[in-house]
């Protein structure tokens, strides 16, 4: 093997972060929102949903009191889905971006998913995008939206044990609803004394937080939240490795 020339610096491989979706991949309506803060690394997207049909994806809604989980298909039609039955699908996704050599992978949900050990980081939207949150309302109170009514329930415990105080909350669907509706949710939120109105869901645009923020609605977005944890911990793990590589 030829000696690399003296002073040559050798080109850092770029970090990989995979994105995964309990729905369908491409996430269109997720990425322009966040691709900014993609700039450091390269990224690859794939989703629990892909390579099943409309039946397949039919037996995964919902049963016997499963806890309910929404995304977004590749048509723009949204699935309702079963924290459980998603696993063995989305457990298929993260192996894809293994498969794509990525360092990372961000699972993109809020809500409590299941799946089996994989051979990298697997982080979670839910755990990044609630920690900050936490952090940014501070003493102060909360409210939460979420897609659908079930959810409510889930929402209230999930947030009142976290920061133990309750948390006001209302649905409306990220996916379906018009930003007036979007409004109209945030607006009730705060009349009940919300200091921050978390939407707490993927789904939920940049848009759709702009809506609220010009009515004076202080607002974060999972996937903005989210995603911003997942690449600095990527970055800061990756540099962490160049600069203390394995012994041979």
């Amino acid at each position: 093997m030829t000696p690399v020339a003296a002073g040559r610096e050798v080109a850092r491989v770029r970090p990989k972060l995979g994105l995964v979706t309990i729905g369908q991949a491409p996430r269109v309506d997720l990425i322009p929102d966040v691709e900014e803060t993609l700039v450091g690394v390269d990224w690859v997207e794939h989703g629990a949903l892909d390579l099943l049909d409309a039946d397949g994806i039919a037996r995964l809604e919902p049963h016997g009191g499963e806890r309910t989980l929404v995304s977004r298909l590749r048509d723009g039609s949204r699935a309702r889905l079963g924290a459980t039955s998603i696993a063995p699908a989305l457990d298929d996704a993260i192996r894809r971006c293994v498969a794509d050599d990525c360092g990372t992978v961000l699972v993109l949900c809020t809500g409590r998913v299941e799946h089996g050990p994989a051979s990298v980081p697997v982080l979670h939207a839910e755990d990044l995008a609630h920690d900050l949150v936490a952090r940014l309302v501070g003493a102060g109170r909360l409210g939460v939206l979420c897609p659908v009514p079930e959810q409510l329930a889930d929402i209230r415990e999930r947030w009142g044990g976290r920061l133990g105080r309750s948390v006001v909350a209302a649905a409306v669907d990220p996916y379906t609803a018009g930003l007036d509706e979007v409004a109209a949710a945030g607006r009730e939120v705060a009349a009940e004394g919300a200091d921050l109105v978390f939407l707490d869901c993927i789904g939920y645009t940049g848009e759709q937080r702009a809506v609220l923020a010009a009515e004076g609605i202080r607002t974060e977005t999972a996937r903005h939240l989210a995603v911003t944890g997942a690449v600095a911990h990527l970055l800061a793990t990756s540099s962490a490795d160049h600069d203390h590589p394995p012994g041979r």
